[in-house]
């Protein structure tokens, strides 16, 4: 008989049981483990801290050991390792935390309707959440909890995404339209980073209500502008010389994204064009997190839309009649930003 060999075995085991992190984590994340271990905690006090039984509490921290987020020294004393310390703790700087709630609540659990929604060509996976729209976004402003978990996760990733601020052509800009600006993050990230440039955040109602509220808690209403809108039907606010696509045109079908780059062309007299977007390999062969986000896309986000490889944004951005001026490449985290004028 042909058997596996060893290599196959592991790896097969590996892509069978990756789901055995993800619950792992989130499950530590909805206990506050790391925090709870920060504080100071033994192996014999931390049931009592989690108000959970020594049993249940063996099989935690023995996936917590085995995804190297915490260890026991000789004595019984837990210690988060770096990577938890850094990104796990809910008061850090770093924090990840509100992403791994919203990957949990949300998005793992819609993506378990990956086949249903193959099938019946929807995204079957809305049917996890309460109400009639058509798309995540629009359902999740008839229920202010989900919308609050999805926006303080995206603010989080966001936060933490490297290399959307190396566009060095944003120097050039003096008012930039961020589209799509959600929770505020991009926005105050951008006026911290250049000193002179102000923001026009474009969202729906119930989304820029939660921007404004951050904005003014910063005292940065003098550089950010809230504005409600549909960044598909309504005209966009006049006097911006840029624009900004951050985390936003991978969500639809090339009909809409070819719709939106025109609008955009259109807006910008003189102008630029920031795109910040999920990409996966030019072959279409990865990566990781562009697999997982076009899976989220197709099977609840809004039933279309997946991390496209760079060579369509070009495509799309010269139908429109962009010309491009520069690409960033970030295949590491499945991601990429184009320039255009």
């Amino acid at each position: 008989m042909d058997e596996l060999s060893w290599e196959e075995w592991q790896s097969l085991c590996e892509i069978m049981n990756g789901y055995i992190k993800t619950q792992v984590l989130s499950t530590a994340c909805d206990l506050g483990v790391f925090d709870v271990i920060e504080k100071g905690a033994t192996v014999a006090s931390l049931p009592e801290s989690l108000g959970i039984d020594e049993y249940g509490c063996r099989v935690l921290l023995l996936g917590l050991k085995a995804l190297q987020l915490v260890r026991v020294d000789g004595s019984g004393v837990m210690h988060n390792l770096p990577l938890a310390k850094r990104c796990l703790l809910r008061d850090s700087l770093r924090s990840m935390v509100p992403f791994v709630h919203l990957n949990d609540k949300i998005q793992h659990r819609a993506c378990l309707h990956f086949t249903t929604a193959l099938l019946e060509r929807r995204n079957a996976g809305l049917d996890e959440f309460k109400g009639d729209a058509p798309t995540l976004y629009e359902r999740m402003a008839e229920n202010p909890g989900m919308e609050a978990l999805f926006h303080e996760g995206m603010g989080a990733y966001t936060r933490l995404s490297p290399r959307m601020m190396d566009m060095k052509e944003l120097a050039e800009v003096s008012t930039l339209l961020d589209v799509g600006g959600g929770d505020g993050t991009n926005a105050i990230r951008l006026v911290e980073r250049y000193p002179s440039l102000k923001v026009v955040l474009l969202d729906l109602p119930s989304v820029v209500q939660k921007a404004r509220q951050k904005v003014e808690a910063l005292g940065l209403s003098q550089r950010i502008t809230c504005v409600a809108a549909d960044m598909f039907s309504d005209p966009w606010p006049p006097g911006c010389d840029g624009v900004m696509f951050s985390h936003v045109v991978e969500i639809f079908g090339p009909e809409k994204i070819g719709f939106l780059y025109e609008k955009a062309r259109a807006y910008l007299a003189r102008g630029r064009l920031f795109i910040w977007t999920l990409m996966c390999d030019p072959d279409e062969s990865g990566g990781l997190q562009a697999v997982k986000s076009s899976l989220y896309f197709l099977t609840v986000a809004s039933g279309e839309g997946m991390a496209y490889p760079a060579s369509d944004h070009r495509r799309w951005l010269k139908e429109a009649g962009f010309s491009l001026i520069a690409e960033y490449d970030a295949p590491a985290i499945s991601h990429g930003a184009l320039v255009a004028c």
